[in-house]
């Protein structure tokens, strides 16, 4: 169960790199890379979320529950 605390750790890592990225692009005006390097991060933590949900799904850890499935 080790696998849903680190999706939100995760999940919560892309979305305040997001908010740097904002905070960069605004105090920068464009004149530094640290937005540029937000943007790596919040890709390789989403890639990160994405890579954790397969895994989970393929152990049987982490279930769909699509009605569709059904």
């Amino acid at each position: 169960m080790l696998l849903k605390p680190l999706l939100l750790l995760l999940f919560l890592a892309a979305v305040i790199s997001l908010f740097c990225g904002l905070f960069f692009l605004i105090k920068d005006q464009g004149r530094s890379n640290r937005t540029v390097n937000s943007l790596f991060f919040r890709v390789g933590f989403c890639a990160l979320i994405i890579l954790v949900l397969l895994y989970g799904i393929y152990s049987g850890e982490l279930k769909p529950h699509a009605p569709w499935l059904h």
